[in-house]
Formats: structure tokens, sequence, C-alpha cells
């Protein structure tokens, strides 16, 4: 997956639970009539619900993709080899 395609999943995961959140606030607003505290409360949801897959896509996408190379940190059996001699 290309740094464009991630970027834009990112996004759309964010924005898509900020606004699903607002909206329902709206809809709760004009069904109670408890504007604005519906759409406040539930848009701080979405936004909260729109951190956390972030944080999911991202984790998912860091497991998904190879370590670069020489990313491991310990040392190499060659390396403990040399230390010895």
């Amino acid at each position: 997956m290309s740094g464009l395609a991630r970027g834009m999943r990112i996004g759309t995961e964010f924005i898509a639970a900020v606004l699903v959140g607002a909206g329902l606030g709206y809809l709760i607003d004009l069904g109670l009539g408890t504007s604005p505290w519906g759409l406040l409360i539930l848009l701080l949801m979405g936004f909260a619900a729109g951190i956390l897959n972030v944080i999911r896509v991202v984790t998912e996408m860091n497991a998904a993709s190879p370590a670069p190379k020489g990313a491991d940190l310990g040392p190499d059996a060659e390396d403990e080899e040399r230390d010895e001699n």
C-alpha cells in the first residue's frame, strides 16, 4: 500500500467517525429537543472513536509491513563471535 493510500485510509477513518457522531447527535437533538447537548456529546464521542480507529489502523498497517533492513536491535551471532576473540 502506498503512502498516499495509507494517509487517505487513516483520514477517512477519522472523518467518518466524527461525521457519524455529529449526525447522530443532531438527530437526537431534533427528536428530543435537547439542542445542542446531543450534538456536542456525540461529536466528542465520534472524535474519540476516530482516534481509536486511527490507532487501530496504524497498528494493523505496521504489523503487516515488513521490518526495514537492519532494524533488528540485537547483535548477530557473528558479532558475538568477534567479541569473544
